[in-house]
C-alpha cells in the first residue's frame, strides 16, 4: 500500500494583534507558525468520486476512521486516517436489506459502536456497521414529535447525533431545507419517545438575510445555518452572523454569544435586494451576497482544546484591487474569543481537525488528498 505524503510544505511566522470581543480581556500579540502538507489516500482499484470538497463525510467518534460517500455507486468507503487508505467498503442499494432509499442521501453519522445513520428527504435510516438496515425515522409518522412541534411546521431530518446513537439533533420549521430552514431547536429521543424544543433566537438571522423571487410559485435562497452536538452541548451557529448560541440540552440552558473586532464585524452588512422579480435579479443578488462576509463553521481541535473557525470576504481597494480576505479565528473550550489572523489560506468547506491538523479534501487528478495544515502558536 503506497502513500504520498509530503507533496507542499511551507512553514511561516507571523505576529498579529488579536482582538477579542468585549467579553475577552487578552489582547496580547500572538504569534504562530503554520504548516502545509498534502497526503494522498490509497484507494487501490476503487474510483472515488471526489465533489464539493468531500460533502457527504462523516468522522467517527474516535476519529480514527473518516466515511465518506461515493453517491454514484452507493458506495460508503471507510478511511483509516492513521494510515490514509481504504479498509473497507459498504455497498449500498435502493431497496432491501441494504437499502438507502430513493432520494439522495445528504448527511452521515457514525455512532461509538459503529452504526451508520444516514439523512434523506424522506427520511432518517439507522444501519448497523456492516450497513444492514435496521430502523427507518420519519418523524412525520411519530406523533410525540408532531404534538410537540408547532402547528403547519415539520421537524429536519438534517442535524447531528450523539456519540451513543439515542438522541437526533435538528430543527424544525415550515419547511425541510437541509442546513438553511429552521426556526428553532429539536431534541429527539425516539427510543423514549420524547422531543424537547428550544427557541433559538439566532436562527431568525435566517430570514434576515433570505432573497425572494416573487411570483405565483416563489424562489427563495437562504443562508447557512451549522449545527453539532459537544460535550451535552448544542452549537449553532449561521454564516451570516458572527456569533454562536449554545445550548446545554442537560440542564435546559441556552447562550448566545456575538463577537466583533477590527477584522469582522458582528453580522455581515446585508447591502443587496431581499425581493427581487427575475431570475436574473435573484442570481445578482445572490452574487452580491457572496461577496459579503461569510462566517464558517466552528471546528473543535482535541489536541490544542480549541475551537477555529474560517471566515471570508472580498474587499476593494485603490492598492490591493480586489482581494479575498480568510480570517482565522481562535476560541477557547468555552467559545471566547482569543486572537484573530488575518491572510490565512483559503480553506473552506467541509473541514475536520485530527491529531491538530486541519484536514480539507481535494480531488486531484480524479484521485482523493487531504491537505493538512498545522497551527502552531510560537509565544
Amino acid at each position: 500500500m503506497r502513500k504520498l505524503f509530503s507533496l507542499l510544505m511551507i512553514t511561516l511566522l507571523f505576529s498579529c494583534g488579536g482582538k477579542p470581543n468585549s467579553t475577552t480581556v487578552s489582547r496580547e500579540s500572538f504569534e504562530f507558525s503554520y504548516e502545509i502538507d498534502t497526503v494522498r489516500v490509497n484507494s487501490g482499484d476503487l474510483f472515488l468520486a471526489v465533489d464539493r470538497g468531500l460533502s457527504r463525510m462523516a468522522l467517527s467518534p474516535d476519529k480514527n476512521s473518516l466515511y465518506f460517500y461515493n453517491s454514484t455507486e452507493k458506495r460508503l468507503d471507510e478511511i483509516d486516517l492513521e494510515n490514509y487508505e481504504i479498509v473497507r467498503s459498504i455497498q449500498f442499494t435502493q431497496e432491501g436489506p441494504k437499502g438507502i432509499g430513493s432520494l439522495s442521501v445528504y448527511e452521515f453519522h457514525i455512532t461509538e459502536k459503529g452504526e451508520i445513520f444516514t439523512s434523506s428527504f424522506d427520511a432518517i435510516r439507522k444501519m448497523d456497521s456492516s450497513g444492514e438496515l435496521m430502523t427507518r425515522l420519519n418523524w412525520d409518522e411519530m406523533d410525540f414529535v408532531a404534538e410537540q412541534i408547532p402547528p403547519m411546521t415539520i421537524a429536519s431530518f438534517a442535524g447531528d447525533f450523539n456519540d451513543e446513537g439515542n438522541l437526533f439533533f435538528g430543527t424544525y420549521g415550515k419547511s425541510r431545507g437541509g442546513n438553511s430552514s429552521g426556526e428553532g431547536l429539536i431534541v429527539i429521543n425516539w427510543e423514549k419517545e420524547k422531543a424537547t424544543l428550544k427557541e433559538v433566537p439566532l436562527l431568525a438571522a435566517l430570514e434576515e438575510y433570505e432573497i425572494v423571487l416573487e411570483g405565483e410559485i416563489q424562489t427563495v435562497s437562504s443562508d447557512r445555518f451549522y449545527l453539532q452536538e459537544f460535550n451535552n452541548q448544542v452549537l449553532i451557529s449561521t454564516n451570516g452572523v458572527n456569533g454562536i448560541s449554545i445550548y446545554d440540552y442537560k440542564s435546559d440552558s441556552l447562550i448566545e454569544k456575538t463577537y466583533s473586532s477590527d477584522m469582522l464585524p458582528e453580522r455581515r452588512a446585508g447591502n443587496f435586494p431581499r425581493k427581487v422579480n427575475s431570475m436574473e435579479a435573484l442570481q445578482d443578488a445572490v452574487k452580491a451576497k457572496a461577496l459579503e462576509h461569510q462566517f464558517g463553521p466552528f471546528v473543535y481541535d482535541e489536541k490544542s482544546k480549541r475551537f477555529y473557525r474560517i471566515s471570508y470576504y472580498r474587499s476593494v481597494s485603490p492598492l490591493d484591487g480586489e482581494k479575498w480576505n480568510f480570517i482565522l479565528s481562535i476560541f477557547d473550550q468555552n467559545l471566547n474569543l482569543l486572537y484573530e489572523i488575518a491572510d490565512f489560506p483559503s480553506f473552506t468547506g467541509n473541514v475536520f481537525f485530527r491529531d491538530g491538523r486541519l484536514h480539507k479534501g481535494i480531488n486531484l487528478d480524479d484521485e482523493l488528498y487531504f491537505i493538512r495544515i498545522k497551527i502552531k502558536p510560537t509565544k
